[in-house]
């Protein structure tokens, strides 16, 4: 990290909350767009990939994930305290998305490759590639998400932003989950992990020029000495203060797990429970992305007439009652065009909850500064990357879970009543289960939109006194 003056041109040094214009709102975007392109190929088919294409058993990849969390326990608050203590001439935030966008490409690639060693060798690659994937992607996104609040203090800028964002990250969710399954047979063709790594290959450079976009055309305005610096010690200490942070942090760890199951499921449902093909895969998930999209459009308006809080409550008890249901609807090849259908309504009101979400995480950052006097960004979106990728954990051990519970072995041929069921079930009463938890946390959520318009007019009488 440089030790240049953050007093550069490239950084407005003049405004410490305003509005901004759309093409920095896109930059923005552009940056958790190329982190989605990481995490749907982790999500949608890394479990399916290890399984049927490396050749790893269930519970292995469940152990995988899991370990791994272990590491993520000191190297995400570890990031979060270095992305808080950066000065470059870029900022504090945004300059990792240019020093990080590079190695994470290269190190997705190799985590979707099949090296021809033995079975020994190939489960220490596995877990080599995936540690360094997970640990590029905590340097990327833990600065990228604290990066919102050096650009505006405006609560409904926030709010746009991550509209904005969401949009975008379900274009790149679109270009993964819809272009992979037909770059996998284009450029495979019978050799399925060759498919793999050309496919992923390509996703990679997309993503990469994503994280360079936002790195160009977005721009920091909260200055360092108005962020504060302040020890490891005081940071912990401010955290610890800021309950709302901490209700963050459960609600993080119960949505990804949602997205999760039902994202790691997918690739099982379609082949096994709709005999879909590699056609109505792409089509499948389509309707998935199309509704995301969808959703995070509809909800920023939504947000200017709700209280956002509430908004959110009631999203998850719609999701709950929709998963129920969705349990009851008959599958098979012929119903498939029903679920489209189903799934489409279902990811609208899906797309409500991460524009939503990470809206509060940012409040919750503000609530936390008001409260304590303390400035801990990197470290807040640090510790709350840290639950989301114990969510990646929990999720890849409940879908292990099931599928020992339901003896599942990979091949058409081999489904049984049992294992249709377990799969379905990761696409219905499971994601209902923690939507119905979300709901419940929300009771105790104190960000409502009149608090933090009180909180927003005593933070900026501060920055005038």
């Amino acid at each position: 990290m440089s030790s240049t003056s953050i007093a550069s041109s490239t950084v407005a040094p003049t405004s410490v909350g305003g509005y901004l214009s759309i093409r920095e709102k896109i930059g923005y975007g552009l940056g958790d767009a190329g982190g989605t392109v990481m995490t749907c190929l982790i999500m949608n088919f890394l479990t399916f990939f290890y399984t049927d294409v490396f050749g790893l058993t269930p519970a292995l990849v469940g152990t995988l994930f899991i370990a791994l969390r272990v590491i993520d326990a000191v190297s995400d608050p570890l990031m979060g305290m270095v992305a808080d203590r950066t000065n470059s001439r870029w900022g504090r935030f945004r300059p990792w998305q240019l020093w990080v966008a590079v190695p994470i490409g290269v190190i997705g690639v190799l985590t979707f490759t099949v090296p021809d060693v033995s079975m020994n060798m190939k489960i220490l690659w596995a877990f080599v590639t995936y540690l360094l994937l997970s640990m590029s992607y905590t340097a990327i996104n833990v600065p990228y998400c604290a990066l919102i609040n050096c650009m505006t203090t405006v609560h409904r800028e926030v709010i746009s932003c991550q509209a904005w964002r969401f949009v975008l990250c379900g274009i790149a969710g679109f270009l993964v989950s819809v272009g992979l399954p037909w770059l996998v047979e284009a450029l495979g063709g019978d050799n399925v992990a060759q498919g793999y790594q050309r496919g992923v290959a390509i996703l990679c450079v997309i993503a990469v020029i994503m994280f360079l976009c936002c790195f160009f055309w977005v721009r920091e305005r909260v200055p360092l000495d108005v962020m504060g610096k302040f020890s490891p010690r005081e940071h912990l200490s401010g955290l610890r203060k800021n309950e709302q942070l901490l209700l963050m942090l459960v609600m993080s760890f119960l949505l990804i797990n949602v997205f999760n199951i039902r994202g790691g499921g997918y690739m099982y449902f379609i082949t096994y429970v709709l005999h879909g093909s590699a056609v109505y895969a792409s089509l499948f998930f389509t309707s998935v992305t199309v509704a995301s999209i969808l959703g995070a459009m509809i909800v920023n308006g939504l947000s200017h007439r709700i209280d956002t809080v509430k908004l959110y409550f009631y999203t998850n008890l719609v999701l709950a009652a929709l998963g129920v249901m969705m349990w009851f609807i008959p599958a098979g090849q012929v119903y498939q065009n029903l679920w489209l259908v189903v799934i489409f309504i279902n990811n609208i009101i899906l797309g409500f909850t991460l524009t939503l979400h990470f809206s509060l995480m940012a409040f919750a950052d503000d609530y936390g500064f008001w409260k304590t006097g303390i400035r801990s960004s990197g470290m807040s979106f640090a510790f709350n990357l840290f639950f989301i990728k114990l969510a990646w954990a929990s999720s890849a051990g409940i879908i292990s879970l099931v599928f020992i519970l339901v003896a599942y072995t990979p091949g058409t041929g081999h489904q049984t009543p049992a294992s249709l069921q377990g799969i379905t079930l990761m696409e219905t009463l499971l994601p209902a289960v923690f939507h119905l938890l979300l709901a419940l946390v929300l009771r105790f959520c104190r960000l409502g939109n009149k608090t933090m318009a009180r909180i927003s007019e005593d933070l900026q009488a501060r920055q005038l006194s």
